[in-house]
């Protein structure tokens, strides 16, 4: 079934390709490019990595705009180094009224930030109308002008940066740290409520319990334990839980305060002024290193369907891969890409291969905390 529902999308993606013609493979020419669309179409933490590219670029006299999920585009919104912004949504009028916007503008160059291919993205690469288009590991695909030949899932995801900086403008040596920019009103307000609730000017510790998938969160009782430990190490201790709404406000009473957030925005100075965050999520593990801060990373190791995901690579790159690329050591090494930077203390912890993040041992979670809280 899952070969069957694979070959369907190649079919769908070689229409694609014919419905645009043939297209002759353009020699990107640096000097030619001054207007650049970053199509980033993943979510908050991926667009947070990408900060230290749109920096580095805009800082070279380059403009930079990008189209990305919503919460991508509010976190983006106060980055002083961002031209346009565009909303992505998979509807097909909505695809198409951006792909207008963008064709107006007559972007330069657009680089793709995806390694793989689907059918939409895909589509939406070839209607921008930019006059160069760029990807990673895209050889095979004609209607790519340069790729990226890029097979490390043991380096940190801030490395695809540096390639893209090195092998596209010829750039080396960029500085990679994150932005992360809040305005004077959110980030008073922030301080504000730490101040009312930390009224012993204690150490500050900021817990994200929750992910986006429900496979990643932590147990109740991890959680518990954990503000439990750290309250009798300091017991003047301020713990604010961030995240899903819907989930903190379900939890029981943990001795924990909820900060309540309309916006990925308001929960940025909460991170900032924290002494430490604990976090399942990457987007806010993200967040804390962009401001350097103390940080403890949970991550669950999961069993990949090796052959789904080898035929889903295939189909979507095919012979563009690199040579010694290898599914088994991409899929159960690429937890390292999206690891901690920061230039504090941090420690990572890692549940078993195959096992979630509430099995790893809540003590072993409590012992992490404290002794980067110490350090």
């Amino acid at each position: 079934m899952a070969k069957e529902l694979l070959m369907d999308l190649r079919k769908k993606l070689t229409i694609i390709s014919l419905i645009f013609g043939i297209r002759i493979r353009k020699r990107i020419r640096r000097n030619k490019i001054k207007k650049i669309l970053l199509l980033r179409y993943d979510r908050i933490g991926d667009m947070v990595v990408t900060t230290p590219l749109i920096r580095e670029l805009t800082k070279r006299g380059y403009e930079v705009s990008t189209i990305s999920q919503k919460d991508s585009i509010d976190f983006i919104s106060k980055n002083p180094y961002i031209k346009n912004t565009y909303i992505w949504n998979r509807d097909n009028k909505s695809m198409f009224k951006n792909a207008m916007s963008i064709r107006k503008y007559k972007y330069d160059l657009a680089i793709d930030m995806r390694e793989q291919l689907e059918v939409k993205t895909f589509l939406f690469s070839l209607i921008t109308g930019a006059k160069y288009l760029a990807g990673f590991n895209k050889a095979n695909i004609r209607k790519f002008d340069h790729s990226i030949s890029y097979n490390h899932p043991n380096n940190h995801i801030t490395m695809k940066m540096d390639a893209i900086l090195k092998e596209l403008f010829d750039i080396y040596n960029a500085d990679l740290h994150y932005d992360a920019f809040i305005d004077d009103e959110t980030e008073n307000n922030a301080i504000s409520f730490i101040s009312d609730i930390n009224k012993l000017n204690g150490k500050v510790v900021v817990i994200n319990p929750f992910a986006s998938l429900r496979e990643r969160d932590m147990s109740i009782e991890q959680l518990t334990h954990v503000i439990n430990e750290i309250k009798k190490e300091y017991t003047d201790a301020c713990i604010i839980l961030i995240g899903n709404e819907c989930l903190l406000n379900n939890l029981p009473e943990v001795g924990a305060h909820i900060f309540h957030s309309k916006s990925i925005l308001d929960v940025l100075p909460v991170i900032k002024h924290s002494d430490l965050v604990l976090t399942v999520d990457t987007a806010a593990l993200h967040l804390a290193g962009a401001y350097d801060r103390k940080i403890v990373g949970l991550y669950g190791i999961f069993n990949w369907d090796e052959y789904t995901q080898w035929l889903k690579w295939d189909i979507f790159n095919s012979k563009a891969l690199p040579d010694n690329f290898d599914i088994k050591n991409y899929l159960h090494n690429n937890e390292h890409s999206f690891g901690i930077k920061s230039l504090n203390v941090s420690e990572s912890l890692h549940s078993e291969k195959g096992t979630l993040i509430n099995t790893i041992p809540k003590d072993k979670i409590a012992e992490s905390v404290l002794r980067i809280l110490k350090s």
